[in-house]
């Protein structure tokens, strides 16, 4: 299900851009792929808000969401000690602000490794100054229930005289900015002008009372001088520190654990992707965004549109895909009008006739082959019709029935063939819903269903569930090809597309996800319409396609928290990703452990409402296990090495007897516990000269020689996983070999006066009758007769009076050397 695009929207920078800040008119700002730097004038002091990448622990049985703890290394890249924290602290609105600095020397906690934020501003007739922020987190009061942070006075500091005669140094309010850039003050405090050391307030949060602390973004301190009429306005330099801002909670009220099980093996992951059906280029920093995994999402799949009279106007955005390492492959939306009933390329039927038949599927193989020829592009798949279920005369479509798309199988498989281009994977059926029917008729004839290279089909009013039509498992490799989720481009909408990502990759057994369209100026597009602030939802897609990469094997996750966990292994490198999705409004403390597997670390990846894709302190495994508190409405990718401790083993084998000569045979069955099966490689580790090892099935075979008579041989065979270096098994047996039986000859003479020299022994041998004329030592003794292994006893005839007196004897040898 789409809607045309009427005139996609695409930036040029290359870079992941954060969340957008606010100006002083509450409007977003971006220069240089670097958000503006608010400026401090000397006339306007204005509420901060915090930028730091905040950060979510656990200490003890309380949550702490970290605002600001002002150390000289700073927050989001900007060095404090560097003197860059206006690059994370701005100016809302006000006149009063004189500076804003970080303060090496002042510190909460007299820690000289750290510091505070210093304020200094200058009050007359002007108004009240707050500090501002912009959106960078999402902290829920009924998860975090209170507000903490550490203010100190300069003695000198401006100070007021109330109605009471106590005298303070002013209304210093807390409040967060509300949905329409106002201000909600919900604190209110006063430091006695007695008091000049650091006070600790303690802010509780009740968002019952306070519908605008289910998402507090920023926290907002300022300073309202009063009215300059009144005897209790403040007038003239006030100074101050900040430090320590932080969100404190009980902690989340769910917990429990995910087991990954190392040894277990689901299906491989050919990718993630998106279409760029109707773009018709894409600038370097789009690609990067898209498919570039130093600097991008990752994505290694592009589907792209076969336009009617079999062009397409993507050939360069594919080049840059595949440049970045993704796939490319390509879909129809409708067949030229001439094979159809309307002769319109929107709406209408396919007309089955062979003409028609051979006609489209020239036209496709000519398209593969230019791709491949012109633009040096091996197209990886081919689908026969986007959504051959669909009737519009809105875009292009066009109508199929199950057993057109079988009968023209042939002929597309066979234009292929002819044109060179037989190695890219045909697919079907591409529904608009996640359902079979359409595949039905090809794939229940083995001479079609032979041809099918990949199922697939959309997600449009429909979920992910076992493709189980055509056997159990699916005898083919399943691909959902597209879906979309309109244009809420926040956090939630991203954490609905990761659960629908899970829900194919483990319910599904997908091998492979598609979002509907990279980027488009209006509704479907992954990073949204502006490609320099993407959606959230690229982001989480990101938590999968950056670190799922194609090859990787899905294993088993079982969970038994709220959260979405699904855990992915490269066979070949070790890399380990397993993917959290919390798509609840509450944290969970989510536990980990592993089977059959040593891992040292993991490294969290992590995007909500206040990270895009970034990497927070990796964490270590200590005993097989690890915890970590899942913000909620959060997508976090776990990021590790793992060793798989797979338990293969062959079955025993009895120590086995055989004679010289004779060839054995022996068959080292090993039992592979994964499901489905690792495939293996054997390796002759020890055994007798002369012996040998099919490495494919590991079958030793030997005929042991003469020499080898009357001895016994150890045997050892190993067995390697061909993509998991270490992984193996040993086997061990032995074979003995029976002395040797010496041959015996006889004579005998034939009826007609002639003589027979009669041979018998062990089988195996070459034979070799030989004759002297005396017995003295040192005589030569002629080779009469030479056989290779003969059947036994065999015999010799000698014709009386053609040869004189002579000894006879028979000798064995080896067949071969």
């Amino acid at each position: 299900m789409q809607s045309f695009p009427s005139g996609p929207v695409f930036g040029s920078k290359s870079r992941l851009a954060e969340a957008p800040r606010l100006d002083c008119a509450g409007k977003r700002v971006l220069i240089n792929d670097r958000w503006l730097r608010w400026e401090l004038s000397l006339a306007c002091l204005a509420l901060v808000m915090v930028v730091c990448l905040a950060i979510n622990v656990r200490l003890s049985a309380q949550t702490v969401f970290v605002v600001d703890q002002f150390n000289p290394a700073g927050a989001r890249g900007y060095s404090y000690a560097d003197g860059q924290i206006a690059s994370v602290w701005g100016n809302w609105f006000g006149g009063a602000l004189q500076s804003l600095t970080w303060d090496g020397t002042s510190d909460v906690s007299n820690n000289p490794a750290s510091g505070s934020m210093k304020v200094v501003a200058s009050f007359g007739t002007d108004q009240y100054a707050i500090f501002d922020g912009f959106f960078v987190f999402s902290v829920n009061a009924a998860e975090y229930n209170t507000l903490t942070l550490d203010i100190r006075f300069d003695p000198a500091s401006a100070r007021r005289t109330n109605a009471d005669s106590s005298v303070d140094f002013g209304s210093l309010r807390i409040g967060t900015e509300t949905p329409t850039y106002g201000q909600d003050w919900f604190y209110y405090f006063s430091v006695p002008a007695t008091n000049t050391n650091w006070v600790h307030l303690e802010i509780p949060l009740n968002p019952a009372s306070d519908s605008n602390l289910s998402n507090i973004t920023d926290v907002l301190i300022g300073f309202d001088h009063g009215n300059p009429s009144s005897n209790n306005a403040l007038s003239g330099t006030q100074t101050f520190w900040v430090d320590n801002i932080q969100f404190e909670g009980p902690g989340p009220t769910v917990a429990g654990n995910a087991q990954v099980d190392w040894a277990s093996r689901y299906q491989t992951i050919d990718g993630f992707g998106a279409s760029s059906a109707w773009m018709s280029s894409m600038s370097t920093h789009d690609a990067d965004l898209f498919f570039s995994t130093n600097n991008g999402i990752g994505l290694s799949l592009l589907r792209s549109r076969i336009a009617p009279d079999g062009t397409t106007s993507e050939a360069s955005i594919m080049q840059m895909a595949a440049a970045r390492g993704a796939r490319v492959w390509s879909t129809p939306w409708s067949p030229p009008a001439e094979y159809k009933d309307t002769n319109s390329v929107d709406g209408g039927d396919f007309v089955s006739t062979p003409a028609n038949f051979e006609g489209y599927a020239a036209q496709l193989a000519r398209y593969l082959a230019n791709m491949k020829n012109g633009y040096g592009l091996d197209v990886y798949a081919l689908s026969i019709q986007n959504e051959p279920d669909v009737l519009t005369t809105n875009y292009e479509s066009c109508l199929w029935s199950a057993q057109q798309l079988h009968d023209f199988l042939p002929y597309l498989a066979a234009a292929m063939t002819a044109s060179n281009v037989a190695s890219t994977k045909i697919v079907l059926p591409e529904d608009e819903h996640w359902q079979w029917q359409f595949a039905a008729t090809a794939m229940g004839d083995p001479a079609t269903s032979n041809l099918v290279g990949l199922l697939a089909a959309h997600d449009y009013g429909s979920s992910a569930a076992p493709v189980t039509n055509f056997g159990s498992p699916c005898p083919k490799t399943v691909w959902e090809t597209e879906h979309y989720f309109g244009d809420d481009d926040t956090i939630t909408n991203g954490v609905e597309l990761a659960g629908e990502i899970h829900s194919f990759m483990t319910a599904a057994n997908a091998s492979a996800y598609h979002y509907w369209w990279l980027t488009a100026g209006g509704t479907g597009g992954l990073a949204g319409s502006n490609t320099y602030a993407p959606a959230k939802r690229l982001y989480t897609m990101g938590n999968f396609s950056l670190f799922v990469r194609p090859g990787f094997c899905r294993i088993d996750a079982t969970n038994a928290t709220s959260a979405l966990v699904s855990a992915y292994k490269s066979p070949v490198s070790g890399h380990l990703a397993i993917v959290a999705v919390n798509p609840q409004s509450t944290a969970i403390e989510q536990g980990f452990s592993f089977a059959n597997c040593v891992a040292g670390a993991v490294t969290p990846w992590i995007t909500s409402s206040q990270y895009s894709l970034a990497a927070l302190p990796a964490l270590s495994v200590t005993n097989g296990s690890f915890s970590y508190v899942l913000p909620p409405l959060s997508v976090i990718t776990f990021v590790g090495q793992g060793t798989g401790t797979l338990a293969a083993s062959f079955h025993p084998l009895a120590p086995l007897t055989t004679p010289p000569g004779l060839a054995v045979s022996v068959t080292n069955e090993l039992v592979d516990p994964n499901q489905p099966g690792l495939d293996w490689e054997y390796t002759l580790a020890q055994g007798p000269s002369n012996s040998a090892l099919n490495a494919t099935n590991g079958v030793f075979t030997w005929c042991p020689r003469l020499s080898q008579a009357g001895t016994t041989n150890t045997v050892v065979v190993t067995a390697g996983a061909i993509l998991v270096p270490g992984l193996g098994a040993t086997n061990r047996f032995s074979v003995a070999v029976s002395p040797i039986v010496p041959p015996g000859i006889s004579c005998a003479v034939n009826a007609d006066g002639g003589m027979q020299v009669i041979v018998n022994g062990p089988p195996g041998f070459s034979y070799t009758v030989q004759s002297s004329t005396n017995m003295v030592s040192g005589s030569p003794w002629a080779n009469l007769y030479n056989t290779n292994s003969p059947a036994l006893p065999f015999v010799y005839s000698v014709v009386v009076g053609q040869e004189p007196s002579r000894f006879y004897r028979v000798r064995i040898s080896d067949l071969s050397p």
